[in-house]
């Protein structure tokens, strides 16, 4: 197995925990801004989509979490090398 220094592992995990924050926010925003205007869909699938992006939401949420106590772990860690 590879291993990768402190530094290196904490900047992908830093990109990671941006892309996340990044791509979590513009779609559901988006997703959520665009559903007022589909007036073709029904009441019913707009609902749907709705909770679907609210569930996604969430678990990028709940991701973003395990990333940050990630980063803090290896942060305070004495190792060098994971």
């Amino acid at each position: 197995m590879a291993m990768i220094k402190k530094k290196k592992y904490l900047e992908m995990l830093d990109d990671l925990l941006a892309t996340e924050d990044e791509v979590t926010e513009h779609f559901y925003k988006y997703t959520t801004d665009s559903l007022k205007y589909y007036k073709w869909l029904s009441e019913d699938k707009r609902e749907q989509i709705s909770e679907i992006t609210t569930k996604l939401r969430n678990d990028c949420q709940r991701h973003k979490n395990m990333v940050e106590k990630l980063i803090k772990h290896v942060e305070e860690s004495k190792e060098n090398v994971f």
